[in-house]
C-alpha cells in the first residue's frame, strides 16, 4: 500500500474518519488495527496467504522485545546481561533474514565455499533494517535509565507499529512518539495537508521523472562519456533525496493529520558546506542513531585522534551495511566515514579551516564541492548487477565502471583504445560514420534542469520554513491543495504508483 496510491489515500480517509469520530483508549487500537493491516497487505500483496509470516515475523519480534524490557523493569541489577540476549537475538534476526546470503557470498568469495549457486531461501521481511534500529533504541535507552516511565505492551506495540512512519522511518525515540496528547488542530490540519502535497510533489513530479532519465547511464555505464555519468550522480542524488524526504513528508504529514509530530528526516542536505554537516542533514534520524548507539559506544572523541577516526569510519561502515547487503553498501559507508575522518584531521591536527563562514562565494564552491563528493558517493550506492545475454557484471563492476568512467570517459576514449589496437580511423569514418566513436550523453538536459531546479526550491523552502508557514493557514489554501491533489496528482498515480526506494531497506 503505497503511500502516492489511491488505495492508501483511501485507506486513511477510513482510518481518519474513524479516528477522530471516537475517543480515549480506543483511538489507540484503532491505529494498532489500521497498522496491522497496513503491514499485512504488503505480504498477501507479494504472496499471497503465504504472505501472513511476514506480519507474525514482526509481531513476534515486538513480543519478544517488550519481554525482555520488561524483564530489565523487573530485574534492574540483571538488566545488561539482559539487553546483551536481546541484542544477540534482534541482530541475528537481522543478519539471517537480510544477509544470509551476502555472508554466503563473502565466504564464497574467500575461497572457502564453492557453493554459493545455491542461495538461501528466506523472505525479507518488509522494514526489517528500520524496526529493529527501532527496538534496539528502545531498550538501550531503557537500559541507560533514559525511559523513565514503564509503558503498557499496548504502547509499545503501537510505538513500533505506527503505520505512517513504519515502512522507513523516521527511526523514532521514545521521545519522539510518547508524551504527546494527539488533538485534531486547524494548524495540524493545514501543516499536514502541505507536508502531504510536498511529498507527493517531489515524488511524482521530481523522484521518478529523474529515475527514468538517469536509468540507461546505470544499465551500460561504459557507453556514456564521463560528464553524463556525473550527471547520473547528481541526477541520482536528486532522485534519492526527493524520493525518501517527499516519503518522510507523507509519513509526517499522516501523522500530523492523526494528532502526533515526528521527526524530520532531512534539512535541506544540499546546502551543507562539509562531509559532517552533511550527516547532520541528510537522513537524520539514522546519523543520530548510529552516533548514539555505535559511535559513542566505540569511545567517540574521548581517545586518540586516530582511535576517534577508526570510530567515525566504522560507524559509517556500519550504516552503509545496514542499507543493503552488498560490498557497495559498505564501501559507500566507508568512504563517508573516511571523508569526515580527513575533514577531521585537517581541522584539528593540520590547524586548517575547511568550512568558510561569511565568503560566499567560497561558501557557494564548498557546497558545489560536497554535493560533487555525495554525487560520486550516490554513483558507489546506485550501482547494481546488469545481466547480459553474453554476460553479468557483479554490482562491484558496475561500481568500478561509474567511478572510473566519470573521470576517464572522455570524448576521444574510444577512438584512442580503437587506435591501441591498431583500427583504422579512416575506414570506420567512411563507413560508419564520424559519430561511430562518439560516447553516449545523457538526454533531455532541459528536463533535467528542470528537476534540478525544483529540486533546489524544495531545499529553499526547507531551508527557510517561514516562507512557507504563514501561507498555509488559510482555508482558502487548504482548499487549493485538496484541489491540487485530488484533481492533478492523484490521477497522476493512478496511472504510475512507483516504490520508494528506501522500502527495500
Amino acid at each position: 500500500m503505497l503511500f502516492n496510491s489511491i488505495l492508501y489515500f483511501i485507506f486513511f480517509f477510513i482510518v481518519f474518519f474513524l479516528y477522530w469520530l471516537f475517543y480515549g483508549e480506543i483511538r489507540k487500537f484503532i491505529l494498532i488495527i489500521s497498522s496491522i493491516v497496513f503491514y499485512a497487505f504488503w505480504g498477501l500483496n507479494e504472496e499471497g496467504i503465504l504472505g501472513i509470516r511476514w506480519s507474525l515475523h514482526f509481531f513476534s519480534i515486538i513480543l519478544i522485545s517488550h519481554y525482555f524490557n520488561v524483564l530489565m523493569w523487573k530485574f534492574p541489577k540483571k538488566k545488561k546481561m539482559i539487553l546483551y540476549v536481546l541484542i544477540f537475538l534482534l541482530i541475528g534476526n537481522l543478519a539471517f533474514f537480510k544477509y544470509s546470503n551476502f555472508f554466503k557470498k563473502l565466504v564464497f568469495d574467500l575461497g572457502i565455499s564453492y557453493d554459493f549457486s545455491q542461495r538461501t531461501g528466506v523472505f525479507l521481511p518488509l522494514a526489517i533494517s528500520f524496526y529493529t534500529f527501532q527496538i534496539l533504541a528502545y531498550s538501550v535507552d531503557l537500559y541507560r535509565g533514559v525511559i523513565k516511565e514503564k509503558r503498557s505492551f499496548v504502547d509499545y506495540f503501537l510505538f513500533i507499529v505506527f503505520f505512517p512512519q513504519l515502512i522507513a522511518g523516521p527511526i523514532m525515540r521514545h521521545s519522539d512518539f510518547f508524551y504527546q496528547e494527539p488533538v485534531l488542530e486547524k494548524k495540524k490540519v493545514y501543516v499536514g495537508s502541505w507536508y502531504i502535497l510536498q511529498g507527493l510533489l517531489k515524488k511524482v513530479l521530481v523522484a521518478d521523472p529523474m529515475g527514468e532519465l538517469i536509468y540507461p547511464i546505470f544499465h551500460s555505464p561504459e557507453t556514456f562519456s564521463n560528464i553524463s555519468i556525473i550527471f547520473g550522480g547528481v541526477g541520482f542524488s536528486i532522485q534519492v533525496y526527493c524520493d525518501f524526504s517527499g516519503y518522510t513528508d507523507l509519513a509526517r504529514g499522516s501523522a500530523m493529520l492523526l494528532g502526533y509530530t515526528i521527526p524530520e528526516n532531512f534539512s535541506a542536505p544540499f546546502f551543507s558546506r562539509s562531509a559532517r554537516e552533511m550527516w547532520q542533514r541528510w537522513h537524520i534520524t539514522l546519523a543520530t542513531w548510529l552516533r548514539d548507539y555505535i559511535y559513542i559506544p566505540l569511545g567517540g572523541s574521548k581517545f586518540s585522534q586516530f582511535r576517534t577516526y577508526i570510530n567515525q569510519i566504522i560507524t559509517f561502515t556500519v550504516g552503509g551495511f545496514w542499507h543493503g547487503a552488498d560490498y557497495t553498501y559498505i564501501a559507500w559507508g566507508s568512504f563517508w566515514g573516511f571523508l569526515i575522518a580527513i575533514e577531521r584531521f585537517i581541522e584539528n591536527t593540520l590547524k586548517i579551516k575547511t568550512v568558510p563562514e561569511k565568503n560566499f562565494i567560497l561558501i557557494v564552491l564548498k557546497v558545489l564541492f560536497i554535493f560533487y563528493l555525495f554525487s560520486l558517493g550516490a554513483l558507489m550506492f546506485r550501482a547494481s548487477s546488469i545481466s547480459f545475454p553474453e554476460r553479468e557484471y557483479s554490482s562491484v563492476e558496475v561500481m568500478y565502471q561509474l567511478l572510473k568512467g566519470s573521470f576517464v570517459n572522455g570524448k576521444d576514449k574510444l577512438k584512442d583504445e580503437f587506435l591501441q589496437n591498431n583500427g583504422d580511423i579512416v575506414f570506420i569514418n567512411q563507413t560508419m560514420g564520424e559519430d561511430f566513436f562518439k560516447l553516449n550523453r545523457i538526454t533531455f538536459e532541459d528536463t533535467f534542469l528542470i528537476l534540478v531546479l525544483m529540486t533546489l526550491l524544495f531545499h529553499i523552502l526547507q531551508y527557510n520554513t517561514n516562507l512557507i508557514d504563514k501561507y498555509i493557514s488559510h482555508p482558502f489554501v487548504l482548499f487549493l491543495l485538496a484541489g491540487f491533489i485530488g484533481g492533478i496528482l492523484l490521477p497522476v498515480l493512478a496511472k504510475t504508483g512507483n516504490q520508494f526506494i528506501y522500502f527495500v531497506f
